[in-house]
């Protein structure tokens, strides 16, 4: 059997086809839904802009800082239970 055209890396689900069986489904819901409106969907949901590039390495820095704090008190709590 062949490649699909889609993704390339499966193997088509019949000789004569062209998709695997994920792409089928994909070209289906396409075929309901409309192919642009999946692509604003795909681009919304999955493509992050600057912005919500930025905003989630402000946070994953925020909470690392936040989580240094917290060993910190951890490790000042463990120190000093071990010497009592």
């Amino acid at each position: 059997m062949g490649r699909c055209y889609f993704c390339e890396n499966a193997t088509t689900e019949t000789w004569l086809g062209y998709f695997c069986t994920d792409c089928r489904k994909i070209k289906n819901i396409g075929n309901i839904y409309g192919f642009v409106e999946i692509k604003d969907v795909l681009e919304k949901v999955c493509i992050r802009n600057e912005k919500q590039r930025q905003f989630k390495i402000d946070t994953k820095l925020k909470d690392s800082e936040s989580d240094k704090e917290i060993e910190s008190v951890r490790c000042g709590i463990l120190t000093r239970s071990k010497v009592q």
